[in-house]
């Protein structure tokens, strides 16, 4: 009798720790990229930026008045512009905006390229 009530209550153990592990699971906080694209022109890229930005429902800021952070190395230079979006008190969209010039202080001709990323951080639940 007694290994008979261990088993339930063993049971009902197993039970409880499912349930609990099905509800936290449903508000998981995740980080997802949800665009991706390279460009090699600036033309492409900013009327990229803004279409996407406008899918969105963000304002049109204009990338000068974004947050910017600048890298540069002897041989690469990196400009990339963020603005985020907050969905929630715990989920955002973050727009990234990224030029890269290589090589730099070099007699070969310089390449450019853009890419833009739209990144979501938050609970599983608030992604639309």
């Amino acid at each position: 009798m007694h290994s008979h009530v261990k088993h339930i209550k063993m049971k009902k153990f197993i039970l409880i720790i499912f349930l609990f592990l099905l509800t936290t699971s449903c508000n998981k906080y995740i980080v997802r990229n949800l665009y991706e694209k390279t460009y090699v022109s600036e033309e492409q890229a900013l009327s990229d930026v803004y279409n996407q930005l406008s899918i969105y429902k963000v304002d049109s800021i204009p990338l000068d008045y974004w947050i910017t952070n600048i890298l540069t190395t002897d041989t690469i230079y990196i400009e990339q512009k963020t603005i985020f979006k907050a969905i929630t008190k715990n989920s955002l969209y973050t727009f990234v905006s990224t030029k890269y010039v290589y090589p730099i202080k070099c007699i070969c001709p310089e390449r450019v390229y853009y890419t833009f990323l739209i990144r979501y951080a938050g609970k599983s639940k608030d992604l639309r």
